[in-house]
């Protein structure tokens, strides 16, 4: 099912293709940020940027993402007429349809918000029986044909498709359509806790069945009230706020990670490496594990340390020990969400070696990507971080906040995650367009939920 999304900007047809698509809406319909200025000599044109955002589900683990514009281009999409809103549909669904979405994140949902005007629209029998839900935000009765609306809605049931609605106020005119939904998201920002909990309770009444995602969670606090609600998932600012957060305990001795990783950049002897590590079988069993995981593709079984480091080489096997600074027991989702998100940073950075303004090497980029959480995960802080393990300068001086071609990478990462409008700046000062950066999310996500599951 990754394959999807990974082509979601690139050509899936012969004509036209999905940039082809999105560059014909923009015509029509500019989605440019109003603060944003046209693209300078030798800048490309702001473009519409696909970004993604995590959906923890009640184990505080993340059960699917929602991939959407940004936030005000969402917005603006709702705004504008009819057809327009068809327009986008039908770019998203033409390159969406003949990929086949069974596989796209595994046993993880992917939420696409789709018009409620496109309800008809013939590729979406294509999507019957995955683990792909539209959501559909309701429009203005006037502008409703309720027989109409409630016609293509039973069809797409008999077909499989899943469906739900994104809901910011409540009305009770669309009660019978609430109830037919797989899924109700409630933007927890547009009600207060009494309207809320009572919205919950009509809604569990009616469906008991129905799945409800709260959304728009600023905070732990709102996000603890709603899950002492019973709602199914969550999403929100709160999920990326680093806002008071306490390191989990870790089940892997960092003491002898840190030492290993320093005689790794000090140029220490292969044996000595070993030794260090072999002092915790608990740390070696974890990093043979994720040395013989697929996502290194390895021809040959590691069995041994000595080995590793012979096959791999010192920069390879620094990274596969960096991993375990990330391991920990029994997070909650703030250790679950830092752990994938570091993972997919590492590897989308690194897929953005020798791109655009990007430098070649990917070894740096990944371990920027790596490193950009880890004083999250520890408590610490950055500078900490940096005194306790050597990294590549050009690494380090990213993570200090210097201006240069990694920063920027980085923070092209850092804005893909929470449907930041700052992504098409980002994107810019890196050189790399829509298509390249989708293709390298998507991919980077996939990479990183492999990882996950080894771990888990």
């Amino acid at each position: 099912m990754f394959d999807i999304l990974r082509r979601w900007f690139g050509a899936t047809q012969q004509q036209p293709s999905a940039l082809d698509d999105f560059r014909r809406l923009d015509a029509v319909a500019p989605l440019q940020a109003a603060q944003e200025k046209p693209a300078s000599s030798g800048m490309q044109k702001a473009t519409s940027f696909i970004c993604r955002e995590a959906i923890l589900d009640r184990n505080e683990r993340i059960a699917g993402y929602e991939f959407a514009l940004g936030q005000r281009m969402r917005t603006r999409m709702m705004e504008v007429s009819a057809v327009i809103r068809r327009a986008y549909d039908d770019a998203v669904l033409c390159n969406l349809a003949p990929l086949g979405v069974s596989a796209l994140l595994g046993g993880r949902t992917a939420f696409v918000h789709l018009s409620v005007e496109s309800l008809q629209h013939p590729l979406l029998e294509a999507f019957a029986h995955t683990n792909t839900v539209f959501m559909l935000s309701p429009r203005p009765l006037a502008e409703l044909d309720l027989a109409a609306l409630r016609s293509s809605l039973e069809r797409l049931s008999r077909l499989g498709i899943k469906v739900g609605w994104s809901i910011r106020q409540y009305r009770p005119e669309l009660a019978a359509f609430l109830r037919m939904a797989d899924y109700v998201e409630l933007d927890a920002s547009a009600f207060d806790g009494i309207q809320l909990k009572k919205l919950i309770a009509e809604l569990r009444d009616a469906n008991p069945a129905q799945r409800l995602i709260a959304s728009r969670l600023q905070t732990e606090d709102e996000f603890r009230y709603c899950f002492e609600r019973r709602l199914d998932f969550f999403k929100g600012p709160f999920v990326s706020s680093r806002e008071n957060w306490r390191p989990v305990a870790g089940e892997v001795n960092h003491l002898p990670l840190f030492q290993a990783l320093d005689m790794l950049q000090s140029g220490a002897e292969f044996e000595a490496i070993a030794e260090c590590l072999r002092t915790d079988p608990v740390l070696t069993y974890k990093l043979l594990r994720y040395i013989n995981s697929p996502g290194i593709g390895l021809l040959q079984r590691i069995d041994e340390i000595p080995q590793a480091l012979i096959l791999l080489g010192r920069d390879r096997f620094f990274r596969w020990l960096s991993l375990l600074l990330f391991d920990s027991r029994k997070p909650g989702y703030h250790a679950n969400v830092i752990r994938e998100q570091a993972l997919t940073r590492s590897r989308f950075m690194e897929m953005l070696a020798g791109k655009g303004l990007v430098p070649e090497n990917p070894d740096p980029l990944f371990l920027t990507g790596l490193f950009s959480l880890l004083h999250e995960m520890l408590g610490l802080t950055m500078q900490q971080v940096l005194q306790q393990v050597a990294l590549p300068e050009a690494a380090a001086s990213a993570l200090r906040g210097e201006e240069g071609p990694l920063r920027h990478a980085l923070s092209l990462a850092i804005a893909l995650e929470s449907m930041d409008e700052g992504v098409t700046l980002a994107a810019q000062r890196c050189g790399v367009e829509a298509v390249e950066v989708a293709n390298m999310m998507i991919e980077a996500l996939a990479w990183a939920q492999q990882i996950v599951s080894v771990n888990d």
